[in-house]
């Protein structure tokens, strides 16, 4: 696991290279503490930053093919290079490490560009091909790891973070239609970053450079096509079959390894079957709140006493004011997912004793966890007329009332009620929302088209598997795995989820959907079969709680101030974005009605702001000792 960063700029001197290629690896030490390595030559740099997991010794990077005409950077792991290794070996290939990253380079002069289809794993990765003046840039299928890139025409900079691109002097602007995105979905949607001019590259996308011009093309999808006949029995054996073998390679480590708890479902059955394979008790870690309401520690100990863990537990509070600027820097772009702090949190904990941790990230997308599932399911079933009579009973409910969105969405097509339901600003109130000026340069944009396209993709599908392929293509790729990698990496972490294994996500989305997701609406139905009689019963019968922070009342308690002195700040209105009564009714109405919480809205336009404070307004600020250094302005 590292970090990787580069750049073709055929005008910038092979001395100005090896500086800023040095520049943009050491601003992402964090995620590799153990090593750095560059490569210069021929108007093109690579480089990278490495947390040693495997071949620690002999994994330095770039590592190079036998005659060093192709070269690599690579972050991730690839759970079958020693498969890949041995009948590359059997083809001819010299090996000179036992690195996953040299099977990669010698993957690429057999396969050409359909390597990539031989890794299993997770990866960001650039190749060049100096005999061909060829780049090829990859990312793994569901963009566990990050991979942005900027392209001016002539210059191409690429980076694991945003920040490494930055380092090469490119325009700060921001990308005004991305920040209305950010707005509806609390993340910035792929392709676009908030900085105008720099992209992400889609998950299970390939970029090529070539002769002056790059080309983008997807390699893979998960379509969630019934295509497999098996009968439940069936089903449920292929399906244990492929969990045991998913943890099994993933236990691949010279370094030490354990897990992530929450006490729900997923993360139960992960360090249920580490158990299983380890010799040593395993290590888990685990995140809770003083506001019961909120905390699954019981939950999580509960699992780590029936499977005997090493159990480790921390308590998060409402220290945001010291905490939340270095997390926004860190993330380069604004991150409207509150759960990015206790995810912080658990990763820092977890360092303190290994290296690696394996998630249970990606069951609720598979397997078919979100409640939302299972109420869309319910509304399809929902005459027309009675949709119609909800729909106008939502309005005599006040802002932020439970429930109100949903009623009042009930009559919309599936795509737009998707977004609208996780929305945490009303519907409508852009306009609102806006300064006028600001908003004139947004009429023409739709925030929704981009979900809308995804769902239109899937029409012919049923309403659970539209979700569910909406969801794995989006939301678990911008959202969670990017809360993961940024939360684990910055404190030097590398996380594995098993439930995204190729293997197994591919089986299980050529199933049946009735076998998915019952008529009765049970949630995670055929996962909790498969792994009922190694999970305690009351861990398989739970209510799902989710990952979320007490907010809404740090909100009305301690962090009130912080949130009125940074989005009410001088500088906050000169930007002269939003309009300041639409932010003083948020916060007011937020504070003085228990009926409505806004505490999500809020979140997002706290972590907005201090973006603009740290990348817009100080461009100069470098944080490469330590993002302790982040400073933000309340006045």
């Amino acid at each position: 696991m590292c970090g990787i960063a580069g750049f073709i700029d055929f005008d910038r001197s092979d001395a100005s290279a090896e500086q800023l290629i040095d520049s943009m690896c050491k601003i992402i030490r964090h995620r590799g503490p153990d090593d750095q390595g560059t490569w210069v030559g021929e108007g093109v740099a690579l480089g990278m930053r490495r947390l040693s997991i495997i071949d620690v010794a002999g994994g330095h990077q770039p590592i190079f093919n036998e005659d060093k005409s192709i070269l690599i950077v690579f972050n991730g792991e690839i759970y079958n290079y020693r498969q890949l290794q041995e009948d590359l070996q059997a083809r001819g290939h010299e090996f000179e490490t036992n690195s996953d990253t040299e099977a990669i380079v010698h993957a690429y002069e057999e396969y050409g560009d359909d390597f990539v289809k031989q890794l299993r794993g997770m990866f960001a990765l650039a190749i060049w091909d100096r005999k061909r003046q060829r780049l090829i840039v990859t990312r793994d299928r569901f963009g566990k790891k990050p991979l942005n890139y900027y392209w001016d025409g002539q210059r191409l900079i690429f980076g694991s973070e945003i920040k490494s691109i930055l380092e090469a002097g490119i325009p700060r602007e921001v990308n005004t239609e991305a920040l209305d995105e950010y707005l509806v979905y609390r993340y910035v949607p792929t392709p676009n970053t908030l900085f105008k001019g720099v992209m992400k590259l889609p998950a299970a996308h390939t970029l090529v450079y070539e002769q002056g011009q790059i080309k983008i093309q997807r390699y893979w999808d998960l379509p969630f096509t019934p295509s497999c006949d098996d009968d439940e029995a069936t089903a449920l054996e292929r399906i244990r079959e492929l969990i045991k073998d998913a943890v099994q390679v993933r236990l691949m480590s010279e370094v030490p390894l354990g897990a992530f708890l929450s006490g729900g479902i997923d993360s139960s059955v992960v360090v249920g079957y580490m158990s299983q394979m380890m010799s040593q008790p395993v290590k888990t870690f685990s995140i809770g709140f003083e506001e019961d309401d909120y905390s699954e520690l019981p939950y999580a100990k509960q699992v780590a006493e029936h499977f005997g863990t090493e159990h480790h537990e921390f308590f998060v509070r409402p220290d945001l004011i010291s905490v939340l600027p270095q997390l926004v820097w860190d993330y380069d772009e604004p991150f409207g997912d509150s759960s990015m702090v206790p995810t912080y949190y658990v990763s820092k904990l977890a360092r303190e004793h290994v290296t690696v941790v394996l998630t249970g990230d990606g069951g609720d997308e598979i397997f078919g966890g979100y409640k939302h599932y299972a109420r869309e399911q319910a509304i399809s079933r929902i005459p027309g007329p009675l949709r119609s009579v909800l729909g106008v009973g939502s309005r005599f409910m006040p802002d932020g009332m439970r429930g109100k969105k949903r009623l009042r969405n009930i009559n919309n097509d599936l795509s737009l009620r998707y977004v609208q339901g996780t929305m945490v600003f009303p519907v409508g109130s852009r306009a609102s929302m806006y300064t006028p000026e600001y908003f004139a340069g947004l009429r023409g944009h739709n925030p929704y088209d981009r979900q809308a396209r995804v769902f239109k993709d899937v029409s012919h599908l049923d309403v659970v598997t539209q979700m569910q392929y909406a969801d794995a293509r989006n939301y678990l790729v911008d959202d969670i795995m990017v809360k993961v990698d940024k939360a684990s990496m910055f404190n030097s972490l590398e996380t594995r989820a098993p439930l995204l294994d190729q293997n197994l996500t591919e089986y299980v989305s050529s199933l049946s959907p009735t076998l998915r997701m019952p008529k009765d609406g049970t949630l995670k139905y055929l996962l909790k079969k498969a792994t009922a009689d190694i999970l305690p019963p009351e861990i398989l019968t739970r209510k799902k709680q989710g990952f979320t922070m007490p907010m809404d009342h740090w909100f009305r308690g301690e962090l009130s101030g912080y949130a009125h002195e940074i989005l009410q700040s001088q500088r906050a209105r000169e930007r002269r974005i939003f309009n300041q009564d639409f932010i003083g009714n948020l916060l007011q109405t937020h504070q003085n009605n228990k009926l409505v919480n806004h505490s999500s809205a809020i979140w997002t336009m706290l972590c907005l702001e201090l973006w603009f404070q740290i990348y817009m307004d100080t461009p100069a600020l470098h944080v490469e000792h330590s993002p302790q250094s982040v400073q933000t302005v309340h006045n």
